[in-house]
């Protein structure tokens, strides 16, 4: 198929434990046909039958047989021959689960390999479970680029309000601050510039209070940050800072970045999600497909009881789609 004419995406249901296939139905009635006749979804169908009895919606899905797209248009499902069949009890975190989620990932991959879709949205999945399962990853993200080949990715949260990309993504602090580093800075401020290609500049986020004031605080910036900046700037990338994390995600000041670099998870996704909880999607840069995802976890404390937002869902799927009208 020619993806460049027909988007196609795939969509992860995530953990069968957590809230992810109920967000992906919800997401399904409430999208419009032109989007949902695009989508494959890859689950299990005992998750799919629990969302449908917490919810009351029942959506026609084809099955995906052999790599063809249903000819006429409509949501696809798949639940490969390699998923295991043993019971998952909701809000329950298990070995079993984490295997699931980790198979439906390495199968999303797959057709991006094979270009019978364009990218991948995915539901969220649970980290100890995926570990417990022997797919030792810190998340998504580093999952995604192992699989794909990708040596140089990063995080970004993307809202209406703003884009923020982090430097270092789950890491305890204390080893989030020996990753600030110049190259790996340099780095990120590249794929921000490739990706987004934003016609503000890139805001960099200090790393102490007030960007150390001066030194006060603090060396990173002066030794790490600052330089890292300086080259960035030599070629040619609008970029400033270290600016201080206190006040650059201010309203009036976040406005005046394309992006903003981040050097840990809290300190960048505290204020967007904050200011955009449930209109606001994870994407991956620098994987060789789009990937976006819902911007919560696998809720385990509300799985299987009906009352999940699917909000982020229905965010994630659309920025994939908009993410591909701009390419």
């Amino acid at each position: 198929m020619n993806t460049k004419t027909a988007p196609r995406f795939a969509v992860t249901a995530g953990d069968p434990a957590g809230i992810g296939m109920e967000v992906t139905l919800k997401a399904l009635a409430k999208l419009p046909r032109r989007i949902t006749r695009r989508l494959v979804i890859i689950g299990t169908s005992g998750a799919l039958k629990t969302a449908e009895k917490v919810t009351g919606i029942k959506r026609r899905m084809v099955p995906f047989l052999a790599n063809r797209l249903p000819s006429a248009g409509e949501t696809a499902f798949i639940e490969d021959s390699t998923f295991p069949r043993r019971r998952i009890t909701p809000g329950r975190i298990s070995k079993t689960s984490g295997l699931v989620a980790a198979r439906q990932i390495i199968r999303a991959v797959e057709l991006c390999a094979y270009k019978t879709v364009t990218g991948i949205v995915t539901a969220p999945i649970h980290k100890k479970a995926l570990n417990s399962a022997g797919f030792v990853y810190a998340g998504h993200t580093e999952m995604l680029a192992e699989l794909s080949g990708a040596k140089k990715v990063a995080m970004m949260l993307s809202s209406p309000e703003m884009n923020v990309v982090l430097l270092t993504t789950h890491l305890s602090l204390k080893n989030a601050v020996k990753k600030v580093k110049q190259e790996q800075i340099l780095e990120k401020i590249i794929l921000i510039r490739d990706f987004l290609r934003p016609d503000k500049p890139i805001g960099i986020c200090g790393l102490n209070p007030h960007a150390s004031d001066e030194g006060l605080f603090g060396d990173e910036e002066k030794l790490e940050i600052a330089p890292a900046v300086r080259k960035a700037q030599k070629m040619k990338i609008d970029v400033k800072g270290p600016l201080p994390a206190d006040t650059i995600f201010a309203p009036r000041i976040r406005q005046q970045y394309g992006a903003i670099l981040a050097m840990y998870h809290d300190q960048g996704l505290g204020p967007i999600k904050a200011t955009g909880f449930g209109n606001c999607a994870n994407i991956t840069l620098g994987l060789p497909f789009i990937r976006t995802s819902a911007d919560h976890g696998t809720a385990l404390e509300i799985a299987g009881k009906g009352t999940a937002d699917p909000s982020s869902m229905i965010y994630a799927i659309k920025a994939a789609f908009r993410i591909y009208s701009q390419q």
